[in-house]
């Protein structure tokens, strides 16, 4: 119930105070949960994606973030977890409850605005489970809101869907590290590609 009265409120936020643009809306698959995978350059990311995409993300945070008094609240009530030891969790999401689960593959925001590498992380949940990536691009969010600022900018934000990527489900206890990273490449051009085009 939270995750759906907080997402209402930041739509508000978002639409009024940074013209929030959503893309590619129709490229969410309508029969089968999915992967939500962004760049990350600012706090704002989640919010503009979760707010993007009308289902409910269960986000896997980095656990230093659980830290910070002031936001550990909002990660408890919209039932985020921590990516330390969140494998397991995130499949049985994933293949149990058919839930959608949401992570930045960089790990953590980039501090120069450019795209990092990607761990392994949500290609591997792709690869174990079957379920399709959907990359997203968030465009904006380091000029409204960069690591070392105290207050955001009123600046426009807009978060672009890609359409889903498919990665061939592996039914072994050990995923290639050929097939791992066939996933990571796919994940972060498709990303990348759509930060290039703006």
């Amino acid at each position: 119930m939270w995750y759906w009265i907080f997402r209402a409120i930041l739509l508000i936020i978002l639409k009024i105070f940074f013209r929030l643009r959503v893309e590619g809306i129709e490229n969410l698959p309508q029969k089968s949960n999915f992967i939500v995978v962004s760049n990350h350059v600012s706090f704002l990311d989640p919010l503009a994606v979760g707010t993007a995409i009308p289902r409910k993300i269960y986000w896997l945070a980095f656990r230093g973030i659980y830290k910070l008094s002031w936001i550990k609240w909002f990660l408890k009530m919209t039932e985020t977890f921590p990516t330390s030891g969140s494998s397991n969790k995130a499949i049985h999401l994933l293949e149990n409850n058919n839930n959608n689960i949401g992570l930045f593959p960089e790990g953590t925001r980039s501090p120069d605005g450019k795209l990092r590498e990607f761990r392994r992380g949500a290609a591997l949940l792709a690869l174990k489970t079957g379920r399709p990536i959907i990359p997203c691009a968030v465009l904006g969010t380091y000029k409204a809101l960069p690591i070392k600022a105290k207050l955001p900018r009123l600046t426009p934000i807009k978060v672009k869907i890609g359409k889903p990527i498919y990665l061939l489900k592996q039914f072994d206890d050990v995923i290639d590290d050929i097939h791992l990273q066939e996933g990571i490449f796919k994940i972060r051009n498709s990303i990348k590609e759509m930060l290039d085009a703006g």
